[in-house]
């Protein structure tokens, strides 16, 4: 098998490809028919190329269908009107019909070209009509014969067909051709016959061998195509999971996963890029520190799991109540940061007031039991001299502070000249 293969496909490469595809069940092509031995992958590999086949077989039959009709020509002028010019005309039309009727059926199913079934009916049926011609035109035999040469050639070259199809009419042609020898010239002895015989098979082998080699190296790039298909998407799939695997790092390393809002690492980069626009754009730059009443006690008489949900409901609170412009994160513990910008500082004072009174107004219900939550906040604006994040977050502290000491549950602002002061709204908060 090896020998055979390297003296037919040649290349090392080829051949070494070929035992690669081998070694695959799925693709492994049988060796004397040269298609795929998986009945699914082979239904595969006609799909692939069932219309560029049915444009090669149309071609292949359009070019018949003119060439039957201009072999009239020369059958008038050797024969005139006689009767035997009306047999292999009405041959040739009938052929003619048959092919044409082939190249429309194609033409509304290309799938007709890869089956190869009607193909080799209508070659028979050529095969049948063309044998009229040692009968009723003895005086072109040598031409006959040499036509009978090219056309067992061009059964496997020139019409798309299965392999095993194909050969079987080169076959049929063969012994047709021998046969009607027989017959009209019966003074040719056994001699003649094999030598006739022998020249017969020498078209048959080297069309065989053209159009096997051509079907495998066909099958074979196929079964490449498909693979290389398949490592594409693998490939895309894989680039797919890294860029998932990226997302997922980034947001572990930027949110903080238990409340979902920007963690310390990734305030400081989004506070750094809000400072720039500030200073760019003149406007003005706030932060809002806020610490939650007591949450000490909520983890000692609820336990971890109901501070926890404190913390989430916490959490999204901040995303209904504040705006998309500003920026939310948790520093730590039960500490929250909202960074505000354009938001000057009494604005700020005022957005944090009624936040700490929809935080007192909503209770977190944990099995069955609604704890009440409160905080106390403190704000800074941001002043020219500042250029870190520290130093705002450190001011803000301050009053937060300032505001624990004297009785939580309120907004104090840092005021320009270091002062912490207690922001008082029109409306008290809820006590």
């Amino acid at each position: 098998m090896r020998k055979r293969l390297r003296s037919v496909l040649g290349s090392p490469e080829e051949l070494e490809g070929m035992e690669l595809l081998a070694s695959t069940p799925q693709w492994r092509i049988a060796f004397w028919w040269a298609e795929f031995s998986d009945p699914e992958t082979e239904a595969g590999y006609q799909r692939h190329c069932q219309h560029f086949t049915a444009h090669q077989l149309k071609l292949a039959l359009g070019t018949w269908a003119v060439l039957l009709l201009l072999f009239a020509i020369p059958d008038y002028f050797a024969l005139g009107w006689g009767q035997g010019f009306g047999l292999l005309l009405a041959m040739r039309l009938g052929v003619a019909v048959c092919v044409l009727a082939l190249l429309r059926a194609v033409r509304r199913d290309p799938s007709l070209a890869m089956r190869g079934v009607w193909t080799t009916v209508v070659e028979l049926i050529g095969l049948a009509g063309f044998m009229l011609l040692y009968v009723l035109r003895p005086d072109i035999a040598i031409w006959t014969y040499a036509l009978t040469l090219l056309m067992l050639i061009m059964l496997f070259v020139f019409v798309p067909n299965r392999l095993a199809f194909a050969l079987l009419v080169a076959v049929a042609g063969a012994l047709s051709t021998i046969a009607m020898v027989s017959l009209t010239r019966p003074g040719r002895g056994a001699t003649d016959l094999a030598v006739l015989s022998l020249v017969l098979a020498l078209p048959i082998l080297t069309g065989f061998a053209s159009a096997w080699r051509v079907q495998m190296l066909q099958r074979q790039q196929y079964a490449l195509l498909m693979a290389s298909q398949r490592s594409n998407r693998l490939l895309q799939q894989e680039v797919e999971q890294r860029r998932a695997l990226q997302e997922a790092l980034r947001i572990q390393a930027s949110i903080d996963p238990l409340t979902g809002l920007n963690n310390r690492r990734e305030y400081e980069k989004l506070f750094a890029h809000e400072m720039a626009r500030a200073r760019r754009e003149s406007r003005p730059l706030s932060l809002v520190m806020f610490d939650l009443d007591h949450f000490k006690n909520v983890n000692d008489e609820h336990g971890h799991a109901a501070g926890d949900e404190v913390l989430r409901t916490v959490a999204r609170l901040c995303r209904e109540n504040f705006r998309e412009v500003d920026i939310t994160g948790r520093l730590g513990g039960e500490e929250f940061v909202v960074l505000m910008p354009g938001t000057s500082l009494r604005d700020a004072g005022e957005v944090a007031f009624r936040f700490l009174q929809v935080l007192a107004g909503t209770p977190v219900p944990v099995d069955g039991i609604a704890i009440s939550v409160r905080a106390t906040a403190g704000v800074a604006e941001l002043m020219p001299h500042e250029d870190q994040l520290e130093t705002l977050l450190h001011r803000a502290d301050h009053a937060l502070y300032a505001g624990k000491q004297t009785g939580r549950n309120r907004v104090v602002l840092a005021a320009p000249d270091g002062q912490a002061e207690r922001f008082v709204p029109r409306t008290p908060l809820v006590p």
